[in-house]
């Protein structure tokens, strides 16, 4: 076969593929609402659908024309396009399923899940699951076999006519140009390009703001969200004076323990205990996920200071005060201290022989058994003549939900999830029997908690022990569209139960806002800390009767500011807030013009947003006057 053929034949291969990429992408955008929102948003989301379809093949294209080139061998080349172009196209299709299921694409946080130990495995997922995945795979490299034999049959017969992209770059460049530089214009004009540029994975954004400001538009600069520098965490080294009897704490976590379960049917020991201390029913995680929302329990800071955390391996102060103390400590998670990596962060100060995270059970319901017995143990063992810390981080809550048989109390259930054939669809269909095993699972929870809840008081524990009961995160079953945690800011992702017990306190019932960034606040001067809670935290002391009149919310590159009317989403460290969104407080939409002269009248709570998240961050030194002349 002549060099030409087998030009066309990958020419031609490369067009089908795209073909099939861009029918892999068009999953997550919303043709009919872009549609309705008018010509202009249709046209141009065509265009860039169209566009951005090509620049995810060009890894393929370029790595198979280099080889092509290098080896002069048209099986080599063959090989290499198969293998590419089944990389690319098994991407893009997860890329559309995690859109789908989860409201977001391929991202740092996905990199950092893969990359992580500890992270595929708090996933959760089945040998089912494995099984579907890994026929996935070889599903679509036996597609992108079929695609090359189809364009090789093509060029056996002389008549097929011969593909030129000729004028494609030049094309493509043009369009590029006009596609980025409409948005900017469009972001300071009419504002209706951000739901094209939310749904075209990995869409980059520009704003040229010197280019459209010498042509006379408006182009005001956004006061931007950075994260960066070095911390300055506590803003003054803590002062203490250790309590005469100081208490005991115990401090349980739950994994996606959402507020509305917290109820005398699922949760019946629970609900029991809280009759006894402090219930806050309206509580907001400082994050969507497990990683924002316990380092902000433990930090009282919004979550996006994770990161200067991690890589300056910072502790959580009131863990360095515990220590102090000589508090005898002990840690349980069954999931990983190191996924997320809290042995690197809140617990970086921690012996790693006091961090137990070495899970044998086959599920996370054992797990957690497990991990109640050699906590009850260590308290046991203690020596009482000193106080104690102890902390247990709980799974049977994490999807796919673990429960043994007698926890079940809603019917009917799923048995299994099989996360390989998860769609959408599917998910609206078994909502019901998937909420219901996920109601099993936090009734197993309860049963755990009753274990300590029992021995604290045959042990005569609860005159002197502090007991903090709170979720990481919530956890969402398609109410706004989504399924399961760290997609969206809706309620069900964000909001948990927070129930704190002290000692000889008047049982109480808030409904005000509280987060999680007030626990650590309302612990600290029970431990006799003398500092305003501003040198080390974000938050209130809850039994004091301070109240929060908004709150953050955080994932991995965006923060949400919360109040009783709006949430305002902005990303974090971004080049462009062009994609900031915003709804009402009970997470319906806002008309544009509504959100327009809302967004207006919040600018105040933004800027203090933007100081919230600079105010542990070192202070450049101060530029020395320049000497008189």
């Amino acid at each position: 076969m002549t060099a030409s053929n087998q030009t066309n034949i990958l020419k031609t291969y490369f067009l089908l593929t795209y073909v099939v990429v861009l029918f892999l992408v068009s999953d997550s955008i919303p043709f009919t609402s872009i549609l309705q929102d008018g010509l202009l948003p249709f046209g141009y989301m065509l265009v860039t659908w169209l566009l951005y379809g090509l620049y995810y093949l060009l890894p393929a294209i370029g790595v198979t024309a280099l080889v092509r080139f290098i080896s002069k061998n048209s099986s080599a080349a063959y090989l290499t396009a198969v293998i590419t172009g089944g990389i690319t196209t098994l991407l893009m299709y997860a890329n559309a399923k995690l859109f789908s299921l989860y409201g977001m694409f391929f991202n740092g946080f996905i990199f950092n899940l893969v990359s992580t130990p500890g992270g595929i495995e708090s996933l959760g997922g089945s040998s089912a699951s494995d099984v579907g995945f890994a026929l996935i795979t070889v599903g679509f490299i036996s597609l992108q076999a079929a695609i090359l034999w189809l364009a090789h049959r093509l060029y056996v017969k002389k008549s097929t006519p011969k593909l030129s992209f000729k004028f494609l770059p030049a094309t493509a460049l043009i369009a590029t140009v006009l596609v980025h530089m409409g948005f900017a214009l469009d972001s300071y004009t009419t504002n209706q390009l951000n739901v094209v540029a939310q749904a075209i994975p990995f869409y980059q954004t520009v704003s040229a703001r010197g280019f459209f400001k010498s042509l006379g538009f408006t182009t005001q600069r956004e006061a931007k969200i950075k994260l960066k520098g070095k911390l300055n965490y506590p803003l003054n080294p803590i002062q203490f004076k250790q309590p005469a009897k100081p208490y005991n704490i115990i401090w349980l976590t739950s994994e996606s323990w959402r507020a509305d379960t917290l109820n005398e049917r699922i949760m019946p020991n629970s609900w029991e205990f809280a009759k006894g201390a402090a219930r806050f029913t309206r509580n907001y995680s400082t994050g969507n996920g497990t990683r924002m929302g316990v380092f902000g329990m433990f930090t009282a800071m919004p979550g996006n200071y994770w990161f200067p955390f991690l890589e300056e391996r910072r502790g959580a102060a009131i863990i360095d005060v515990l220590e102090q103390q000589q508090y005898q400590m002990s840690f349980y998670t069954s999931a990983k201290f190191s996924y997320p990596e809290f042995d690197k962060t809140i617990f970086a100060h921690v012996p790693t022989n006091l961090l137990h995270d070495n899970n044998k059970g086959a599920s996370g319901w054992e797990n957690d058994r497990n991990n109640v017995t050699s906590l009850l143990s260590f308290i046991d063992n203690r020596d009482k003549t000193k106080p104690f810390f102890t902390f247990m981080f709980f799974e049977s809550p994490h999807a796919r939900y673990y429960f043994p048989p007698e926890s079940v109390i809603a019917t009917p259930y799923r048995d299994d999830l099989n996360y390989a054939t998860l769609s959408k669809t599917a998910l609206r269909n078994d909502i019901i029997p998937i909420k219901n095993r996920y109601i099993n699972s936090v009734h197993h929870l309860d049963m755990q908690y009753g274990r300590i809840f029992d021995y604290l008081k045959q042990h005569q524990l609860l005159d002197n022990t502090i007991v903090i009961l709170v979720g990481d995160h919530g956890e969402e079953f398609m109410e706004h569209g989504f399924w399961g945690h760290n997609s969206t800011f809706v309620d069900q992702q964000v909001r948990t139960p927070l129930v704190i017990y002290k000692p000889n306190s008047a049982p109480l019932v808030s409904d005000q806002m509280t987060s999680h960034m007030d626990i650590v606040p309302t612990i600290m001067p029970l431990l006799g800390v003398t500092n305003p809670s501003s040198d080390y935290a974000t938050g209130y002391n809850l039994l004091a009767g301070e109240k929060r009149n908004h709150t953050y919310v955080s994932d991995w590159d965006k923060v949400t500011y919360v109040d009783d009317e709006v949430k305002i989403t902005q990303p974090v460290n971004a080049k462009s807030f062009a994609l900031m969104t915003a709804s009402r407080g009970d997470d319906s939409a806002l008309p544009h013009d509504e959100r327009k002269a809302i967004l207006q009248t919040k600018q105040p709570a933004m800027l203090q947003l933007v100081q919230d998240l600079s105010k542990f961050f070192k202070k450049k030194d101060a530029k020395a006057p320049a000497p008189p002349r």
